[in-house]
Parts: structure tokens; C-alpha cells; sequence
């Protein structure tokens, strides 16, 4: 059995045709040129992130590394993923913050990275990418998810 999946331009013009025969997708231009063959249905439906991690760091707390998690994942997961109000997503992390370890985080510092993932849009870091960039804060989050 084959399907044909009409294929759409983000300002919804035809974008052309894909032939779907149950293995493979042969996909065509909409003057019906064909341009390439993919194994699997295309386009591939999208994935579903799953951010349970975030959520078991933000719960436990982590010993070293607590500000460029808020930076680059708390942050933009509470704002971007969950969409609290910046008030809501400030005292979530100072909680996250306090929870273990010393120093002191200021709530004006807080309020500017919330400000600023908000209104970038900013998706948090997958494992992933923070394995690749920061391995410091891999191993640290590593220990609170392998317990």
C-alpha cells in the first residue's frame, strides 16, 4: 500500500510530494522532480524530548556547578519548557540553589538570566551537549542521576 504525503513550505505553499510504500519515502518536488529515496516515513515525526532529568536535579540539588545549570538548563526549562511566570522560575531556582553546597546567588542575577532566556527563547541543553562542553557539570549531574 502506498501513501502520498502532500509536503508544505513554513508559509504553507506546496513544497511538493512524498510516495511512502511502507519501507521506504521517495520524495518529489512539487513539479513532481524527483529529488531523493530515505528509508522510513518522511518527513520523520518529531521526537519527544524528555526532561525528566531536569526535573530530578532541580529536586535534589546539585553539589558544584549550581549557576551554569541555572544558566543553561534550569532556566530555560522552567521559562521555555514548563512556562512559569519569572517570579515562579526565580524562587524555583533559588530553592535549587540553596539545596546543597555554599555561596550565595543574587536574586537581581536570577531575574536577568530568566529575563533573558525568555525573551530569546532559549531551549535548555540536552545531556548530550552538556557532556560535550562542560564535562564538570556532566560528572556532577551524572552522580544525582545514577543514585
Amino acid at each position: 500500500m502506498k501513501i502520498k504525503i502532500f509536503l508544505h513550505y513554513p508559509d504553507d505553499t506546496p513544497a511538493g510530494y512524498v510516495i511512502f510504500d511502507g519501507k521506504t519515502s521517495k520524495v518529489y518536488d512539487e513539479n513532481g522532480n524527483f529529488l531523493f529515496e530515505t528509508e522510513g516515513i518522511f518527513p520523520p515525526k518529531p521526537r519527544k524530548v524528555n526532561y525528566d532529568w531536569i526535573e530530578k536535579v532541580l529536586n535534589e540539588g546539585l553539589e558544584d556547578c549550581r549557576k551554569r545549570f541555572i544558566l543553561y538548563v534550569g532556566s530555560r526549562y522552567l521559562i521555555n519548557i514548563k512556562g512559569l511566570s519569572e517570579d515562579e522560575a526565580v524562587k524555583k531556582l533559588e530553592e535549587f540553589y540553596y539545596k546543597k553546597g555554599g555561596g550565595k546567588v543574587y536574586e537581581s542575577w536570577l531575574k536577568s538570566v530568566v529575563r533573558g532566556v525568555k525573551s530569546k527563547g532559549l531551549k535548555p541543553w540536552t545531556l548530550k551537549r552538556i557532556e560535550e562542553k562542560d564535562k564538570e557539570m556532566y560528572s556532577y549531574i551524572s552522580k544525582v542521576l545514577n543514585k
